[in-house]
């Protein structure tokens, strides 16, 4: 069975490209040379660091954040480390996030980051002792982006309108396609689906 086409397939959504692709637009491009021109990306890459969120889809809003996520070996570590790391970028805030149903205990970064000539950006990094491939946030966004790709325009558009009143992207997912479960297990249970598989899933809850 053929395999995704090139951008859509999961080694695709690596390191930074995710905010260098077209559908990204021209925040995306913005939001990668912040990260590079600032020294973040650089200090952010030892922990496998990866764009994700909406702005990689192309369904951010203005108040959305630049979510990127790291694996860490240690979070206690990591935590000692996050005044080296994240003084220079001003006022940061970093907190400790206990374990939910599906997601372990995660340390949280949140700052704001700009050139000092155009509007800044919110900056929020999601950090855990998961491999960022195996996070909730990296596969929702792979199989985000490929629903996208196959339900096209219109269905980007009512799910930004969606996002406009106040739910959240999986939710807002899960209310266009008719799940009623778990819109996060829901999702990422479609991330290993190739794409006629994927297609077929569709075909039943959009047209």
């Amino acid at each position: 069975m053929p395999d995704w086409q090139q951008g859509l397939r999961a080694a695709d959504f690596g390191g930074i490209k995710p905010l260098l692709h077209p559908r990204a637009g021209a925040r995306g491009r913005h939001c990668a040379g912040l990260l590079q021109a600032s020294g973040l990306w650089d200090r952010l890459m030892p922990f496998d660091a990866v764009v994700a969120g909406t702005i990689p889809l192309g369904l951010d809003l203005a108040s959305s954040d630049i979510d990127i996520l790291l694996h860490v070996s240690d979070l206690a570590d990591f935590w000692a480390q996050c005044p080296g790391l994240f003084d220079r970028f001003g006022d940061y805030n970093c907190h400790e996030r206990e374990a939910t149903l599906h997601v372990g205990p995660a340390v949280v970064v949140r700052f704001p980051l700009s050139d000092g000539v155009s509007r800044y950006e919110q900056v929020e990094i999601f950090a855990t002792c998961q491999p960022v491939a195996q996070q909730y946030g990296f596969r929702h966004m792979v199989v985000e982006a490929r629903i996208l790709h196959v339900c096209g325009d219109s269905f980007a558009a009512q799910i930004r309108a969606l996002k406009q009143a106040g739910l959240k992207t999986e939710p807002a997912f899960a209310r266009l396609l008719g799940i009623h479960d778990d819109p996060w297990l829901a999702l990422d249970a479609l991330f290993d689906d190739r794409p006629q598989q994927l297609e077929h899933w569709l075909a039943a809850r959009w047209r």
